[in-house]
């Protein structure tokens, strides 16, 4: 049997809630202090097994 993640967070929009997820804590302690969210899929197609975590980002660009 499959153990849900003890964290659950609630995603709100215009005050509604929207979405529940549950995670860990460390995905929820990230989530919590409103990271910027950006869209990264064509950078990772573009860098096959190449780890974006630790990169920096200027707004536009990605760089090591």
């Amino acid at each position: 049997m499959q153990q849900i993640p003890p964290v659950k967070i609630a995603f709100v929009i215009d005050g509604k809630v929207v979405d529940v997820i549950h995670t860990e804590e460390r995905m929820a302690a990230i989530l919590l202090s409103e990271p910027q969210i950006v869209e990264a899929t064509e950078w990772v197609n573009a860098h096959p097994g190449e780890l974006l975590i630790g990169y920096d980002f200027d707004g536009q660009n990605f760089t090591k």
